[in-house]
């Protein structure tokens, strides 16, 4: 007969994917209030300011998915 071996188990995938929506938004946070500031002192260009934007947009994209995929 086959002994039963105890395995750990690994976190499950929802719980890592809310670690990854977290990360993500910390991420969006910084993001904005770096674009903020540097819009507000004007060092800034608009092309920056676009680019950061946009990046910022595919994270909240990406963070929607994960949202969905949890709920």
């Amino acid at each position: 007969m086959a002994s039963k071996k105890t395995v750990a188990k690994s976190g499950s995938d929802k719980h890592q994917d809310a670690k990854t929506v977290l990360r993500l938004s910390k991420r969006a946070k910084a993001e904005v209030a770096k674009l903020l500031k540097r819009n507000q002192a004007g060092t800034v260009t608009r092309e920056e300011l676009e680019t950061g934007l946009e990046e910022l947009e595919e994270q909240l994209e990406q963070m929607l998915g994960m949202i969905r995929h949890l709920l």
